[in-house]
């Protein structure tokens, strides 16, 4: 586990874990930072890391040595002077900001150091974020603030201004699967999840109830029966893709994997047969029997077809129309001779 926490940061991104023991070593640490970067590319991870270096009791080579007491209370949870804030349901709301203003006017539990970290800081409500704001002004010696975030423009720009602004680049694909594989998500499942998101905690989420590999089992076979021209797929829509549709982020989702296996079609119909530059390789051989009866020109038809899906959802049309239409328009493509 320690070995683990030692390396997690520095393999999703050694680039800023280099830059901040650069800051440690020049005595430049500022007091608050604002981590930016998509689902997964490591905000957390960087946010503890930095918590251990700073309260680590014998750190090596400007790193945390992860076994002191200080340490292990850190990776426990359990440290009395690290403080976690996160969204109660959509929101960041002021009563959960009041809890973090009063520990801000505590002392140290211990030593003279007191971190701060607020997951979602973008989801702090208007009211929350300036109740906020006095204290990342001015928040006295030992005082130590990562905001976390996906999307820097929708934090206050009086709050942007105040911190540091540190940019995750997203994670390379070969980084993510390794990380997906230490989370214990299949193969399978995490070939095909790197191509709609670079989020670990939502494909774990996805993972509840075997949700994501049912829904997988449910787009493959929805796949091969609109990859044969006739009206079955619309079938599967009304029989098994709706019962998967629960709320709006897993009809998002069900769109993207249709996307992605006919994007998957379109490549090995251009010659593309190498597993790693496919999502559904685990279907590569339906996907080759509907390449062998379809022209290039329908298969990039149907490929654009799926892109619009998206557009068509935000418009709030309804999932079983879109994907009720869509399967329509598909068979209609493909059954032009």
């Amino acid at each position: 586990m320690a070995e683990q926490e030692r390396t997690r940061a520095e393999q999703l991104q050694p680039t800023i874990i280099t830059r901040f023991q650069k800051i440690l070593s020049n005595g430049e640490l500022a007091h608050a930072y604002l981590l930016v970067g998509p689902g997964g590319s490591g905000k957390m991870s960087i946010a503890k890391w930095l918590a251990l270096r700073l309260f680590c009791l014998h750190p090596q080579d400007n790193e945390p040595d992860l076994v002191c007491a200080e340490c292990q209370r850190i990776l426990s949870g359990n440290h009395p002077d690290i403080v976690y804030a996160a969204p109660e349901g959509r929101q960041i709301k002021v009563d959960e900001i009041r809890r973090l203003k009063a520990e801000f006017s505590k002392s140290a539990v211990e030593g003279n150091k007191k971190v701060f970290i607020i997951r979602d800081a973008d989801k702090m409500t208007n009211g929350a974020a300036n109740s906020l704001l006095k204290f990342i002004e001015e928040p006295g010696p030992g005082i130590y603030i990562l905001m976390l975030t996906t999307n820097k423009s929708a934090i206050l720009p009086t709050i942007r201004s105040r911190t540091q602004v540190i940019e995750l680049p997203p994670l390379k694909r070969a980084a993510l699967l390794k990380v997906l594989a230490e989370h214990d998500i299949p193969a399978t499942q995490r070939q095909i999840a790197v191509g709609i998101t670079d989020s670990v905690a939502t494909i774990e989420q996805w993972q509840q109830d075997n949700w994501f590999d049912d829904t997988i089992r449910a787009v493959i076979q929805w796949y091969k029966d609109t990859g044969k021209a006739d009206m079955l797929g619309f079938v599967d829509v009304q029989t098994i893709l709706l019962k998967l549709a629960a709320d709006r982020e897993k009809q998002q989702v069900i769109l993207d994997l249709i996307t992605l296996i006919w994007r998957d079609t379109l490549m090995v119909s251009t010659g593309v047969t190498d597993t790693d530059r496919l999502h559904f390789s685990n279907a590569l051989t339906a996907i080759q029997e509907v390449v062998k009866k379809y022209s290039s020109v329908q298969l990039l038809a149907v490929s654009q077809a799926t892109l619009e899906t998206r557009h068509m959802l935000e418009q709030n049309i309804s999932f079983q129309n879109v994907v009720e239409q869509l399967t329509i328009r598909l068979v209609q493509i493909l059954s032009i001779s």
